[in-house]
């Protein structure tokens, strides 16, 4: 259903709303957005009041800049109040670390796992790690689909592995980063505003942001971006 007048001049001004937020609480001038995004600075004010609609390529440039999401600039306010929601998962550990195992529980699903398992990453069990980049994969996928129909594409597929490495030592296991693999199909988009996209996604999904701490990077491959394929 398309925007009337009224809408559209309601998301300026949340919009606008949400860029001179974000300014603010980052400490940031009007210079010193233009001076990392390439943005005029009475372009930015114009942006800022609500009197001019953002270019894909601003709204992009402009994400990155103040740490955001494109969507986190799209969303509109009045969405309603926010809800809490409980997500349960259930581990059962029996015996020792080193002689014990136990299992991992979702929704009947039983995943078996033991120490061994976290040395030996192919074998059949699974292990808290490879369900960590599970979890980030299926974060990131479902995320990216977001920020990308946001901006205005329209993608068909989206495929993500995250490896999940460990430093195993005399003191302890460490998590030591995180690889994301993305491929994805999306129509008319050119890979420069695919990457952007992408990254910022590796950024601020959900799990990305649960795991800051975590040293993540991301190889994201545009399969296609053309209509006719």
């Amino acid at each position: 259903m398309a925007l009337d007048e009224s809408q559209i001049d309601a998301q300026l001004s949340s919009m606008a709303t949400k860029l001179r937020t974000a300014r603010h609480e980052r400490g940031m001038r009007l210079v010193d957005v233009a001076s990392v995004t390439g943005l005029s600075e009475v372009h930015l004010y114009r942006l800022e009041q609500g009197e001019r609609a953002p270019s894909l390529r601003a709204l992009l440039v402009l994400a990155n800049a103040l740490d955001l999401s494109p969507a986190d600039l799209l969303t509109s306010d009045n969405a309603g109040p926010s809800k809490a929601v409980a997500h349960t998962g259930q581990a059962v550990w029996n015996g020792t670390e080193k002689s014990g195992s136990g299992v991992m529980i979702k929704g009947g699903v039983k995943v078996p796992y033991d120490l061994a398992h976290r040395d030996n990453p192919g074998a059949e069990a699974g292990s808290p790690e490879a369900l960590l980049g599970m979890a980030f994969a299926g974060c990131f996928s479902m995320a990216l689909a977001a920020d990308l129909d946001a901006a205005g594409f329209q993608p068909s597929r989206i495929e993500t592995f995250a490896q999940v490495r460990n430093e195993i030592s005399a003191t302890g296991v460490d998590l030591s980063d995180i690889e994301l693999r993305c491929e994805a199909v999306v129509a008319a988009i050119g890979d420069q505003q695919f990457q952007l996209l992408a990254e910022n996604t590796k950024r601020h999904c959900l799990v990305a942001r649960a795991l800051a701490a975590v040293p993540a990077r991301l190889d994201a491959r545009l399969v296609s971006f053309s209509e006719s394929d």
